[in-house]
């Protein structure tokens, strides 16, 4: 059964708000190119990815193959780009936050050419892709600047029990999303001993606590 398209409008909306240099390839939601940059020996490149969403996602993580010719601990022969995160994925786990943890992973951890220097991809022939996403997210403000007007104007003329229920519904949505997210974060920075034992202890507990709460709201 394939991802229903609920799931990839939303992917895809916070790929636009909160990734960048990556698009979906001929319009297809399942499978997104861009480009990260790395650090090597010889200095910061960019990389060309490829990350293909299986047809269980979210329950199962997206597969990440690197295009260009570079070796790094964290590839297999076939160019499949191992992380943790995709090893303990949770179906909570988003497009954009496997996009970050990429970049986060070629930042720490160098990679180096095959037989000859990787290719320098220069980043201004990547602006098409990434004006474009720009231009996509200028459009999803824009809409949100009027849906966010409609729903005060109808406010004015008092709003119907449907529509105060669908805007309290988008709202704990955002809510529940950026908790989500913070979770995934220390644990990230638990795992790369950033943070103690005990203050990631404190600060996860509390996160959990408020997630369930928020979730029993849903």
């Amino acid at each position: 059964m394939p991802v229903s398209d609920e799931i990839l409008a939303k992917e895809y909306s916070l790929v636009m708000e909160r990734a960048y240099a990556f698009e979906p390839i001929d319009g297809d939601l399942t499978k997104w190119r861009g480009v990260v940059p790395a650090i090597t020996s010889q200095g910061e490149i960019f990389i060309e990815v490829m990350i293909v969403l299986p047809s269980d996602f979210p329950s199962s993580p997206p597969v990440v193959k690197v295009i260009s010719p570079i070796t790094h601990p964290n590839l297999t022969e076939d160019k499949i780009l191992e992380m943790r995160m995709l090893a303990r994925w949770r179906s909570s786990y988003h497009l954009f936050q496997v996009i970050v943890e990429m970049i986060r992973l070629f930042s720490k951890v160098p990679a180096s050419s095959v037989d000859e220097k990787p290719r320098r991809i220069d980043p201004q022939t990547h602006l098409n892709p990434i004006k474009a996403q720009e231009e996509q997210l200028a459009l999803i403000l824009e809409q949100k600047k009027r849906t966010l007007a409609e729903i005060k104007e109808k406010r004015l003329s008092e709003l119907s029990g449907r529509a105060l229920q669908q805007e309290k519904k988008i709202h704990l949505d955002d809510e529940i999303l950026g908790v989500e997210n913070e979770l995934f974060a220390i644990e990230q920075q638990f795992e790369d001993y950033e943070i103690p034992s005990h203050e990631f202890a404190k600060k996860y507990f509390s996160l959990k606590k408020r997630l369930y709460l928020l979730e029993t709201r849903t």
